[in-house]
């Protein structure tokens, strides 16, 4: 990732400690956040991102609240409450590490969703506060959108306790360290290393794991409306599709992968974050989110300015892994002024089917064409390369267009313009 002198926190680690109630739809506790100074001149202020109150918003109490902030102060509040300033009681210098810590609660809405009560199984996805990003476009404060995605955060350690009713699953990012048992409860400790946000889910679900042949424990869990069989013959896919993926496009590289299969409706298929997905249960559902493994959580992406770029490449490798050699969709735009470079702010004013059509058909039917005009090994060397060269980090559309340039020896300019995707 090529950013101009840092002026943002950096190489932050998460400390979280959280209660739920009996049900799993609230939480409350404590967030700390620490972060490091990685430039040189000091920094006063940043931003954090509290995506849960997207949907709602400042309205009344929104799902998502802040209190008792020790190490700074909130100066300013923007985007329907999702964006807090925060401005430190001491400049932090240069070199230096300092850190932030808040009182957390979380009232999770009953609603079909990456964030909500489904039935009486909770999601909690980017439930935790956030620092934002600070690149060479400015700080990156996006609004939340209803379909597709804002989120843009880079990698961080995480450290997080759940103290819940023993009888709620709370599937996860990262790695369960330690379970203790208290009365009727459990506290669950997790650790997640280098990833880019930190999820989990609450609920009375069914489980069974696996390890896959590189020895990555796959755990899948499901509620009762799902079937045993079918998610147990899921769980296997997935673990399928992890191996074939870390074959084209190098090795997973965390020691655990969840997976919760349940139904959203017309919400969405499955939602991908670090080291855990949620899916529908069928094969393409699953397949595309372990694709995200790489393409968004491995490999970042600003998933407001530049959607296709994890979405397209999700698809791309899940069609291809489900044995497909041409695209799955027809290859013909749907509109005369569609194009594939462009932000979220245009595809939200354009509607749903414009963002589908451009970011998940026109991309895929776009990398597949990029594999027959520079050749299956070039694609495989520049899959392969996208990872070496950005993992843990942030690849930007210029990345893709100067290493397919590179790893072909063409000059693929024409072939960008077609696509219509020539802007950064």
């Amino acid at each position: 990732m090529s950013l101009a002198e840092p002026t943002a926190p950096g190489s932050a680690v998460y400390t979280v400690a959280l209660t739920s109630d009996a049900t799993g739809h609230s939480w409350s506790g404590t967030e700390k956040i620490s972060f490091a100074n990685p430039g040189h001149a000091p920094i006063s202020e940043f931003w954090i991102r509290l995506w849960g109150n997207g949907v709602t918003g400042c309205v009344g109490s929104p799902p998502e609240r802040i209190s008792a902030l020790i190490g700074g102060r909130i100066a300013e509040t923007t985007e329907n409450c999702t964006a807090y300033r925060i401005v430190l009681d001491t400049a932090l210098a240069p070199g230096a590490r300092g850190e932030i810590s808040f009182g957390l609660a979380i009232d999770v809405p009953v609603r079909q969703d990456r964030f909500g009560v489904n039935g009486v199984d909770t999601y909690l996805g980017n439930a935790l506060a956030v620092l934002a990003v600070k690149d060479e476009n400015g700080w990156e404060l996006p609004p939340y959108v209803a379909f597709g995605e804002s989120y843009y955060s880079l990698t961080a350690d995480y450290d997080v306790t759940l103290d819940h009713p023993a009888a709620l699953q709370v599937p996860s990012s990262g790695t369960v360290v330690g379970e203790t048992p208290v009365g009727d409860r459990i506290v669950t400790h997790i650790t997640a290393a280098k990833v880019r946000d930190f999820s989990w889910s609450a609920g009375a679900f069914n489980h069974d794991h696996m390890v896959t042949a590189s020895g990555v424990t796959v755990d899948a869990y499901w509620p009762n409306s799902e079937s045993d069989s079918r998610c147990r013959e899921l769980m296997r896919y997935a673990a399928d599709a992890l191996e074939s993926y870390g074959v084209r496009f190098g090795a997973y590289p965390y020691p655990r992968f969840t997976i919760v299969f349940d139904e959203f409706g017309s919400a969405f298929d499955g939602m991908e974050y670090p080291n855990y997905v949620l899916a529908s249960a069928h094969a393409g559902a699953v397949a595309h989110e372990v694709a995200h493994q790489w393409w968004f959580a491995l490999v970042g992406d600003d998933q407001y300015r530049h959607p296709w770029l994890d979405e397209a490449f999700a698809e791309y490798s899940a069609e291809r892994f489900q044995g497909g050699v041409t695209p799955a969709h027809g290859c013909d735009w749907i509109a005369a002024d569609e194009r594939m470079d462009v932000g979220m702010d245009v595809f939200e004013r354009a509607g749903d089917p414009l963002y589908h059509d451009a970011v998940y058909h026109e991309g895929t039917c776009m990398l597949y064409d990029l594999e027959d005009t520079i050749g299956r090994d070039a694609m495989n060397r520049l899959l392969h390369g996208l990872v070496d060269r950005y993992a843990y980090g942030v690849m930007r559309p210029q990345d893709v267009r100067a290493l397919a340039a590179e790893v072909s020896g063409k000059d693929l300019s024409a072939f960008w313009a077609r696509w219509r995707n020539a802007g950064d």
